[in-house]
């Protein structure tokens, strides 16, 4: 494992780079949009989720561009996306300039991870694929995590925008000496968008509406109650991290197909608890239950999908089933606002839990022959 990590960690650290910029914006850019430039609430959900969409399309694009161009060319594209982005979240410009440093991250997002895990599963053996995507998977989340506690640090969107631009240099200089396995196929035109990818890309969206529900909902149900919240979003980031290394192994060695029932079973569970919390107890064990059933379905259908897709189409189709988290994290978010503003806020885990049982139901039908 350790030399298998040690020829993966430019590619990690150039994921962290990317997460860390993307999270380091959080914290400053809705308040620069309100007070700097009085913008609308929904021009502030527009600018700052715009993103997501941009990712979405980034990952389509970055997929066959891996498999033709190259990993390292991809990761590259996508780090300069990023730093261009840092460039346009400087003021100067005003409001249309920052909507155009949320697309140009986004692209970044999408082309840089697409390509690190189609490298990663280039690099890693085949009874090690799932524990080197939970290494990979440790840089994002390690990203996501310490990145709004960095730009509450640098203080200020300019700060921020600076640091953006800046930090990608390092990354770019690692990837250039990382070595790549596979041999770009620059003669081979596939799909935009892998059909091998889209009953794992659907699995992997219904799994992931527990998130969205974790991430969106969960402060306002534990207010209802009395509660605190921070606790519970580092029990599920802990859980994640720790579901991902130290088990991360588990779909090598016991099969992808049983750990995706694993992951969805747990999901099931943890939104469950959080539904009957009313302790800060049982919060943090709903929390730890979601976090550890989060870090399974990923990559044991990372897994899935490797296995089937030609080597010429890997990359795009690991950048489909990527993008099925984009799409549906969206759609259910708006989905189990619109329930949690007409049945309460409960109603977003009923729709996590009955979108999670329907993956366990289409992994019965579907992927249970495979095992």
């Amino acid at each position: 494992m350790t030399a298998y990590a040690v020829r993966l960690a430019p590619v990690v650290f150039a994921a962290f780079v990317c997460t860390l910029g993307f999270g380091s914006v959080i914290p400053s850019l809705p308040l620069y949009l309100r007070h700097d430039f009085g913008a609308s609430t929904a021009m502030t959900g527009f600018v700052v989720g715009i993103a997501s969409a941009a990712a979405l399309g980034g990952r389509l694009i970055a997929g066959r561009m891996a498999d033709t161009q190259g990993r390292r060319v991809v990761v590259a594209a996508g780090l300069g996306f990023c730093a261009a982005a840092g460039i346009f979240y400087l003021p100067w410009f005003g409001l249309p300039t920052l909507l155009v440093a949320r697309i140009l991250h986004g692209l970044g997002e999408g082309f840089l991870l697409t390509a690190a895990v189609a490298w990663t599963v280039d690099l890693a053996p085949m009874d090690r694929r799932s524990q080197i995507l939970g290494f990979l998977a440790s840089g994002v989340w390690g990203g996501l995590s310490a990145g709004p506690i960095v730009g509450e640090w640098i203080g200020g969107l300019p700060n921020v925008g600076w640091f953006v631009a800046g930090s990608v240099l390092p990354a770019l200089a690692a990837i250039y000496w990382t070595p790549e396995v596979s041999t770009p196929h620059a003669g081979h035109r596939g799909p935009l968008i892998s059909r091998i990818a889209l009953l794992p890309g659907t699995l992997l969206g219904l799994s992931n509406v527990s998130y969205a529900a974790m991430a969106g909902f969960v402060p306002l149900l534990l207010k209802e109650r009395g509660l605190p919240s921070a606790g519970a979003f580092v029990a599920f980031a802990a859980m994640v991290v720790c579901g991902r290394t130290i088990f991360g192994s588990l779909p090598d060695r016991l099969g992808p197909i049983k750990m995706l029932y694993t992951g969805l079973i747990l999901l099931i569970a943890g939104s469950t608890v959080m539904l009957l919390a009313h302790s800060p107890g049982l919060v943090l064990t709903a929390a730890c239950l979601l976090g550890l059933g989060y870090s399974f379905p990923w990559p044991s259908l990372a897994i899935i999908v490797t296995d089937q897709a030609p080597a010429a189409e890997r990359a795009t189709a690991l950048g489909t089933l990527t993008g099925f988290y984009d799409l549906f994290v969206a759609v259910s978010a708006v989905l189990a606002g619109a329930l949690a503003a007409r049945f309460g806020v409960q109603a977003a885990f009923w729709l996590a839990i009955s979108c999670a049982v329907a993956a366990l139901a289409i992994v019965k039908l579907r992927l249970a022959n495979r095992q």
